[in-house]
């Protein structure tokens, strides 16, 4: 080959290489550096662990007080020791960033608005939703009050040491794969960042709003309609707190004339899109003494949320000067928010609060600057919200969204608003032209209730623990070692009239707005009740004599019917009876109406009649039955509200008119509810007419359903993965179970923590959750967890006071750290 030749092929291969290069090391659209990525060095096969990887064994934390030391059980779950409360949370801070970094930092900036800038511009629309519901306004409230707490601020920026100090020495061959996978690196953490999960917690566990639908309703159908399909009250009595007296110790505002805003009522704009509710619930409840083997109280609480990989909780103790206690913490802030200490134990769930309200502005300007308050005319305040959008050849361009504020929040969604529509998540739900009032935006410390709680020693402790939890509301179940259990409804409470808040309500007119608010005393609340128990879920809080005014949407009477039902049979209840109960299947709904819907086709023949008439009512995996009856269950719902345009009643509320009208219509009497269903043998609305008809489509799909009809495959639940990469998720869940059963198995929601407490001194603990401590997905502890919660078994925890207690076969590893000398 000639000279020149030579030299030309050689440019062109160091071209080609130097081309290559450059192609490997960029992202190409949604792939990552494919150089970076596979690279044998630094790529994703570096997030590869056997299942025998060691725990780290130093914490390289520069700002320790003095020595600490964890020690890894075999679930690898980390027992943290400290001599300082301060090393405790700089090194919880530093193991939830070994085990959950990428978790940590993705849940924050989902609250905060800014997935995009990593996700690209199909995120755009959730970013926008969470700035114009103000979370990054809630944080900063929040803010002020933690940092008017010193213990609680010391906390926080203690647990931002120990994040950073990870990321410090973080080479990015170490990052956690989704980084290498999505082409980015980790931030530094603040206690800001902390905020933002907790304010996104409250962002989850606040219901959507049903305001602007029920407002449009209102108005086409007449306050009567509403107030029989949309009650103010729990239909089949079941309320949290079963018995108590009330007293208003202060003045309930008088229900004014209007009880809502005829400007949204009538503006087109404002048209609700059709929507049906839906629930997650939650349940915990404990027992006295005098219905346990022991003596002494036994608590549990499953809180029912998305059934995500990383799991939401991760599962920790905690041992320093002034506290020793077990549990799960939230990834990415300090503590322990559901478990238990030597003296007492504690679980939440949702309460369902009405959270948000909703006035509709009259604009005094054409350019919906400023409204009306009041006769005089008030500023909107513009705040300009930064939004870094990743595209898809690696680069980031900005948007910017200017959100306007009145004093009480911001307008979510001006008409002048160019941006598109609906907006995403709970934004949706948002009435146009109104302005928002969060619960949320009340300044508050929930980290001190944690805190508080962690080291509460009795009754007194927890009560107190409890005034620092602001929103939305919960119900903290609580049992302790001198025998005592109660169950409060805890959370900030405006002081309401009647219905305030049910309906879109005008800005203009003072009586509209929150003026004064319940003291903690005045929530609903039990102690040591005479039933020997108390559970909660997610039902309505008290029952009609309770005084004031907490709101109408709760969750469906299932669990906190069959809970009740379990509990006052319970004798000399176990661990292993609370463990029994939590994956209980029975259907509330199904024993209830399935024999009245069988009763309309007793004279039809059918294979897959038999098999209802067979059933149990237990929602077992490998059944047929319960889909049978949820897709007949469903027809029949959908046919009796067909004529409604949007916002169909809960389920509860056809029951309960199928039983009325069924009644009726064995005693030959008018049909009580004729608008929506007839007595009569024949026509549109005839009751046993819309029963057959139901059945007749789920005949028709069940004869071509095949395998589709054993309940786990039409169920399809399953646990994916956080940013819903199909490769990490679990296979389909074999599960028993239903989103309204005890053991509430949804296709995306679930028990995410199921604990059991026995408070006999020593105090005893038990847990599972859908997962594993590790946030790797090459790792084995990845989802080592979720055999044990798919068979309803609970792990013993290890919760000692001195690490010395530790037998070496439960120990995995030990982790020391030690200050610089």
């Amino acid at each position: 080959m000639s000279r020149p030749k030579a030299l030309w092929r050689t440019g062109g291969l160091l071209l080609a290489l130097i081309a290559m290069e450059a192609g490997l090391g960029r992202r190409w659209g949604q792939l990552p550096p494919l150089g970076r990525f596979f690279s044998p060095t630094e790529g994703f096969w570096r997030n590869a662990e056997p299942p025998e990887t060691q725990p780290p064994t130093q914490l390289l934390i520069p700002t320790l007080e003095d020595s600490v030391w964890v020690v890894w059980d075999k679930r690898w779950v980390p027992h943290i020791f400290a001599r300082k409360e301060a090393d405790l949370y700089r090194a919880q801070g530093y193991i939830q960033a070994h085990l959950r970094l990428w978790q940590m930092e993705m849940q924050s900036d989902a609250a905060a608005g800014r997935l995009s800038r990593v996700l690209g511009e199909k995120f755009l629309p959730f970013d926008r939703a969470m700035r114009r519901l103000g979370i990054p306004y809630a944080v900063e409230k929040a803010l002020q009050a933690v940092q008017q707490d010193s213990a609680t601020w010391a906390m926080l920026n203690a647990f931002t040491e120990g994040v950073n100090a990870y990321l410090a020495q973080l080479s990015p061959r170490e990052y956690p794969f989704e980084y290498k996978l999505l082409g980015y690196a980790p931030e530094p953490w603040s206690p800001v960042r902390s905020l933002y999960l907790v304010k996104y917690m409250a962002y989850d566990l606040s219901v959507k709003s049903q305001d602007k639908y029920l407002t449009k309703l209102l108005v086409q159908l007449g306050k009567g309609v509403i107030d029989t399909l949309f009650p103010n009250t729990a239909p089949y009595g079941h309320t949290t707190i079963l018995t108590g007296s009330w007293q208003a110790s202060k003045e309930v505002p008088p229900q004014p004339a209007e009880l809502y805003s005829r400007a949204y009522a009538e503006d087109s704009l404002g048209q609700a899109e059709e929507q049906d509710p839906s629930w997650v619930g939650s349940n915990n409840w404990a027992v006295s003494g005098r219905k346990t083997a022991s003596g002494y109280p036994l608590l549990a609480n499953d809180p029912h949320l998305a059934l995500n990989l990383p799991s939401i909780w991760l599962e920790m103790h905690l041992v320093g000067p002034s506290v020793n206690t077990y549990g799960v913490s939230l990834l990415g802030a300090p503590g322990i928010i559901i478990g238990y200490n030597e003296a007492v134990a504690w679980g939440v769930t949702n309460v369902g609060p009405d959270a948000f309200d909703f006035y509709r502005l009259r604009y005094a300007d054409s350019l919906q600057r400023s409204f009306y308050y009041h006769g005089e005319r008030v500023p909107l305040h513009p705040r300009v919200e930064t939004l870094w959008v990743r595209t898809p050849w690696d680069g980031h361009r900005l948007v910017w969204d200017t959100v306007w504020y009145t004093p009480w929040g911001p307008v979510v969604h001006r008409s002048r608003d160019a941006i598109a529509r609906p907006l995403e998540g709970k934004a949706r739900h948002a009435p146009i032209d109104c302005a928002l009032r969060w619960i949320s935006y009340e300044p508050s410390n929930e980290a001190r209730c944690f805190y508080l709680l962690n080291r509460a020693r009795g009754l007194a402790d927890y009560q107190e623990a409890l005034r620092h939890f602001g929103s939305p509301a919960q119900n903290f179940v609580y049992a302790d070692t001198a025998g005592h259990i109660a169950l409060w409804v805890r959370g900030f409470y405006p002081l309401r009239w009647k219905e305030q808040g049910k309906f879109v309500l005008d800005a203009e007119k003072p009586e509209n707005h929150w003026r004064d608010w319940l003291d903690m005393e005045e929530n609903p609340h039990t102690l040591d009740p005479p039933e020997g128990f108390v559970r909660s879920a997610n039902s309505y809080p008290a029952g009609p004599a309770y005084p004031y005014w907490l709101g109408w949407y709760f969750a469906l009477p299932d669990r906190a019917a069959r809970i009740e039902e379990r509990l006052r049979a319970l004798e000399k209840a176990t661990v292993d009876s609370f463990r029994v109960l939590q994956l209980d299947v029975e259907s509330f709904l199904a024993r209830r109406a399935l024999p009245l819907m069988l009763s309309y086709v007793q004279g039809d023949s059918s294979r897959w009649l038999d098999t209802l008439r067979r059933w149990d009512y237990r929602f077992v995996g490998a059944g047929r039955a319960p889909t049978l009856f949820k897709r007949w269950w469903v027809a029949l719902h959908l046919a009796v509200w067909e004529n409604l345009p949007f916002r169909r009643p809960e389920w509860e509320i056809t029951l309960k008119m199928l039983e009325e009208t069924h009644a009726a219509r064995t005693a030959g009497k008018p049909a009580p509810h004729p608008r929506w269903l007839s007595v009569a043998d024949s026509g549109p609305r005839s009751l046993p007419v819309l029963i057959r008809s139901a059945w007749e489509k789920t005949r028709r799909w069940a004869d071509q359903a095949g395998d589709t009809l054993v309940w786990w495959r039409y169920r399809a639940a399953q646990v994916r993965h956080l940013a819903r990469l199909k490769g990490f998720s679990s296979d389909t869940l074999q599960t028993d179970g239903d989103g309204q059963c005890i053991n509430a198995i949804g296709s995306t929601a679930g028990p995410s923590w199921r604990m059991v407490v026995d408070l006999k001194p020593p105090v005893q603990g038990y847990g599972v959750y859908p997962g594993g401590q590790s946030g790797n997905p090459g790792s084995f502890h990845y989802m080592d967890f979720l055999p044990a919660w798919q068979q309803g078994q609970l792990y013993r925890h290890l919760f000692v006071r001195d690490r010395a207690a530790f037998p070496d076969t439960a120990v995995a590893g030990y982790t020391l750290g030690a200050p610089k000398r």
